[in-house]
């Protein structure tokens, strides 16, 4: 890469963690300022609108960026993205307000509108990525997670209303990246926007395996938490969400710290550099033991100290669930480490086969294990189909590396 690897690590990574801790924020910000119950509402719609963003965002970033050879122009993603967008705000709606209350519904669509930003975000961040222009990637993260913690922050606080309030950083986020995003972007690639064409269509078709994948995926987080909220409420999903909420940053950063490998990546694949492509899996298997390692020990030495500032001393009788937490977290960010490498590789059918099976076991086991261990079966059974499927990827990685 041109520039210095190291610096536009320091960009992507720095950003979309600053992004990420400020939406964590507000999972913590909405039960001082309200209650667990509320934290339930928000944690749901979060959780519901996260799937849904799926379609959306189509899982296109990685076989956009992993795209070295320039088979599809930036005209065919971002307009592909609008597509996505439209398609995936109309299924929500039908989808929310079908199977939840009208409140729930509100809550869910409001903050689907801010994951349609995040989707037209991602897109123009694709762009700027094969650009290397990873300061403006850290600029718009660091601009929008600013906005969206204060202003929620504010908003609850003077209306004790969480639909008005997700409104609010809604309308906000949609004018950051109408004001930085798309601007810089254009400065750098002078795209136009094609929806409606052959090209649009291809693309989408050689992306639906992972999107189906990564609908599944996210289905994984939202089954086990929509089974524990039925059997025992939403205030004991408001306390999972909000201990789960702060070791989401370690499942962020083992995504984003890799993420401008994957050209290099992608371009030794195209150029039959088999040798390096293995020197580099294998210390991506060797990161992930280290990871593990670090992030368990933290997490027994401060996660006590660390809930108390955080949630208040009555968080801790539910201490328990805190390292199946960790350990889910850490699972789920290796899952999408290994699936951006088996997209490089284009073995998207692999990689949907793989996840339709662990999805079956997922559903099998969640209402079961729910029932029999609390908050912690919602744990227990991610980390059961997590680890499965990461065993599955490797092998079909190494199987690459040894087929001649």
């Amino acid at each position: 890469m041109g520039k210095d690897i190291r610096v536009n690590i320091f960009w992507n990574t720095g950003g979309s963690i600053f992004y990420s801790i400020c939406q964590w924020l507000i999972t913590v910000l909405v039960v001082k300022m309200a209650s667990y119950e509320t934290a339930g509402y928000l944690s749901l719609a979060m959780t519901t609108s996260s799937s849904f963003s799926a379609i959306a965002l189509f899982s296109m970033r990685n076989y956009q960026i992993s795209d070295v050879s320039a088979e599809y122009p930036d005209d065919i993603y971002v307009g592909s993205r609008i597509l996505t967008s439209v398609l995936s705000f109309i299924c929500c709606f039908f989808s929310v307000f079908l199977t939840n209350t009208f409140y729930q519904g509100l809550c869910t669509m409001t903050f689907m509108a801010i994951r349609l930003v995040e989707a037209m975000v991602d897109v123009l961040h694709g762009i700027n990525q094969k650009q290397e222009r990873y300061d403006f990637i850290g600029i718009s993260y660091i601009m929008r997670g600013a906005i969206t913690v204060s202003f929620f922050a504010v908003s609850l606080f003077l209306t004790g209303n969480l639909p008005f309030t997700l409104g609010i950083v809604a309308i906000l986020n949609f004018v950051i990246i109408c004001g930085y995003d798309w601007r810089k972007t254009y400065s750098i690639s002078h795209f136009g926007i094609s929806i409606w064409n052959s090209s649009v269509f291809g693309l989408l078709k050689k992306c639906v395996p992972i999107v189906i994948f990564s609908f599944l995926l996210s289905l994984e987080n939202l089954i086990p938490k929509s089974v524990l909220q039925e059997e025992f409420g939403a205030e004991q999903l408001g306390i999972y969400s909000s201990i789960a909420a702060p070791t989401l940053v370690v499942q962020l950063f083992a995504n984003v710290a890799f993420s401008p490998f994957l050209p290099i990546i992608s371009t030794a694949i195209r150029n039959g550099e088999k040798e390096k492509f293995k020197t580099i899996l294998h210390k991506t298997y060797l990161v992930f033991v280290g990871l593990c390692i670090i992030v368990t020990i933290g997490a027994f030495l401060f996660g006590r100290v660390g809930l108390k500032i955080l949630f208040g001393e009555e968080i801790l009788q539910h201490y328990a669930i805190f390292m199946p937490i960790v350990w889910c977290t850490i699972l789920t960010g290796i899952v999408w480490v290994l699936s951006s490498i088996l997209v490089a590789l284009r073995k998207t059918k692999s990689l949907l086969t793989g996840m339709l099976v662990d999805f079956i076991v997922c559903v099998f086991l969640s209402r079961h294990l729910i029932k029999q261990f609390g908050m912690n079966g919602v744990s227990i059974v991610q980390i059961i189909v997590l680890a499965f499927y990461i065993i599955f990827m490797i092998v079909i990685c190494e199987r690459f590396i040894l087929k001649k």
